[in-house]
């Protein structure tokens, strides 16, 4: 049995729990746009999801005991499986921005095996991202498909974490994906912003917003 640690005291605290043994992935985006510097500090957008990321990773590995996983991706997937926090902080340290496509879609369906692999009783995928994907059509019916599989909202959660510039077109497409996905079983949907959460209210959000 899962050991439940209290993770806030806000709404219904029984579906609040954060246990040791949950998944936890992280996919960062390294496409080449996250070069772009229009986050806190004149920093570029990748640099300052870096140093958040690592923040998360940090926190999320004193809960899955097989380690997280962390998923880059651009035009390709590369996943780097079971790892600690140091590890991963060495990994996402070093990362580059430099692939010319944003592939989320592979990324959302990749981790969707991973949890199934698994068979992970509650997985939460954190997306670091500047929130434009290469092809939305592809990511609706990602997520759609995932929904059509779980047993709940809670299996399986997406948290999507935007760094820099959002255009009012993608912020749209973006609050669709969070509150009204045509054809969606489940809400596993969140969207906020990297630099407004810590890695407990992103935690939170994912399964309860």
């Amino acid at each position: 049995m899962n050991q439940a640690v209290a993770a806030a005291p806000v709404g219904n605290p029984n579906n609040l729990e954060l246990n040791v043994g949950d998944n936890f992935i992280f996919g960062v985006d390294v496409s080449a746009s996250m070069q772009m510097r229009d986050c806190p500090g004149n920093m570029t957008r990748i640099d300052f999801l870096k140093e958040k990321v690592i923040q998360f990773a940090t926190e999320a590995s004193k809960f899955d005991t097989d380690g997280i996983d962390v998923l880059t991706f651009g035009h390709t997937v590369t996943p780097y499986p079971g790892i600690n926090a140091d590890r991963a902080q060495e990994i996402i340290g070093k990362l580059r921005a430099e692939q010319g496509a944003t592939h989320t879609h592979d990324l959302i369906r990749q981790a969707f095996q991973m949890h199934k692999a698994g068979s992970y009783a509650q997985t939460v995928l954190f997306i670091a991202t500047d929130g434009a994907p290469s092809d939305r059509g592809q990511v609706l019916d990602a997520i759609v498909q995932i929904t059509e599989e779980i047993k709940d909202e809670h299996e399986f959660a997406i948290s999507i974490l935007t760094v820099g510039h959002i255009d009012p077109g993608l912020q749209a497409w973006l609050t669709q994906l969070d509150d009204d996905l045509p054809g969606a079983k489940h809400d596993i949907v969140d969207v906020k912003r990297l630099e407004d959460v810590d890695f407990m209210t992103a935690f939170v959000g994912a399964l309860h917003d």
